[in-house]
């Protein structure tokens, strides 16, 4: 997600650089951190900076475990593989809703092995793994809210005691009402069938991504599944100073700590699984009596914008800082379209993306606008019933004999 306004940026920069009270906490975890469990949960979670050879296992797994469903056959019988990576921004999550409810109606959208997202990315992400019957739900979600069903602002005083610009119960309730005990059951189906649904956050406190297996919380015996599931979609989507971390209660041989999580945009905007594992070979050594040809497409949807947006910058603190925090949120987004584009690459998948053109402009600067996302739903919508105009080439490369060079 987003910063908010210029006003509350440039007041956060102001308190962190004042410096307020820490409230207190239970003590982190102690590196390595991958050693750290939630309660009654195992294997639902890899550190991929610590530990690749987990999700490698549970990725290598999904496909010795698939049902046919989990590809389709091509024109000359290949089999075919559909990934999908859902990316952050904010309340800009409503032109990719618009996006796939047109897919849909457009007749092209494929069914996917591996759904992935982040932050605004990670609250669409369970619709899209689970298909079109939850379109609805989806629409729903980015056109029939505005900022009060997001977050409630604090006051000025009650900022110097607290962690957070704002309250997100509101979001909390939101997540709650969508993801109800069916959607995580049929997600829970799906992920027995060899899908997988993966979704990002940071542990601030180990300064590292990471990457929840959302299929696994949701097959859980655990009461607390539904919890969990909420919390994970609270902590991806939940921005630094603009919302309140979200706190992970975890063990170690017995002993209890706690993480601090935060949005999964503090480390990419968008994610796949590609770079920690050999896919080709992966997908060959689970079907060795296969033979003939695989193919791969991963699907980039970008909720915003990759091209430069040029516009005057006053001579004053709230402008050049909300400049400067949006142009590295967006160069953020674009450097990982850069690193899928040459992970994809390795793996011999074609890679697709789509965001924002150029040529749309907001109605208005403030993020969760009920006005301004229904309008960018239509835009994303009316844009995938005539054809996504999908790029294979990430901004500012040379593309290559064949591809279609990026705007």
């Amino acid at each position: 997600m987003q910063a908010l306004s210029p006003r509350w940026a440039v007041l956060a920069l102001s308190l962190v650089l004042t410096g307020c009270a820490a409230l207190t906490r239970d003590p982190p975890v102690p590196p390595p951190i991958s050693r750290a469990a939630p309660f009654d949960f195992r294997q639902i979670r890899f550190l991929p900076f610590e530990d690749g050879a987990t999700i490698r296992e549970t990725i290598e797994r999904s496909f010795r475990e698939e049902t046919p469903e989990n590809y389709t056959t091509g024109p000359g019988g290949e089999r075919v593989y559909n990934y999908l990576a859902v990316s952050g921004g904010g309340s800009d999550g409503a032109f990719g809703a618009g996006l796939i409810n047109g897919w849909t109606e457009n007749g092209s959208r494929p069914h996917f092995k591996i759904v992935t997202g982040v932050s605004t990315g990670a609250l669409i992400a369970p619709f899209a793994f689970l298909g079109p019957d939850y379109d609805d739900e989806l629409k729903a979600s980015y056109t029939t809210v505005d900022s009060n069903r997001i977050f409630i602002p604090r006051g000025i005083l009650p900022l110097l005691w607290s962690e957070a610009m704002a309250s997100t119960e509101p979001l909390e309730e939101l997540i709650s009402t969508y993801m109800t005990e069916a959607v995580i059951d049929a997600i829970a189906a799906e992920h027995a069938k060899g899908r997988r649904l993966y979704v990002a956050s940071t542990n601030l406190d180990a300064e590292q991504p990471v990457i929840w297996d959302m299929g696994a919380i949701a097959s859980s015996t655990s009461p607390d599944r539904m919890k969990l599931f909420h919390k994970v979609l609270l902590a991806s989507a939940s921005i630094p100073s603009m919302f309140p971390p979200v706190f992970m209660d975890v063990t170690i041989e017995g002993k209890k700590y706690q993480e601090m999580h935060v949005d999964g945009g503090v480390f990419m905007q968008s994610f796949f699984v590609g770079s920690l594992v050999d896919l080709p070979k992966t997908i060959r050594t689970a079907h060795p009596d296969y033979t003939g040809k695989v193919e791969q497409h991963l699907y980039v949807l970008r909720n915003g914008w990759v091209s430069p947006s040029p516009q005057p910058v006053q001579r004053a603190l709230p402008s050049i800082s909300m400049r400067a925090i949006l142009s590295m949120l967006k160069v953020s987004g674009v450097n990982d379209l850069w690193r899928l584009y040459l992970t994809t690459r390795d793996d011999d998948v074609q890679f697709h993306y789509v965001a924002i053109p150029a040529d749309y402009v907001p109605s208005t600067i403030e993020q969760f606008n009920e006005a301004e996302m229904n309008r960018e739903f239509d835009y994303g919508h009316e844009m995938a019933v005539k054809g996504i105009p999908w790029r294979t080439a990430p901004p500012g490369y040379a593309a290559p004999q064949g591809a279609v060079a990026p705007e």
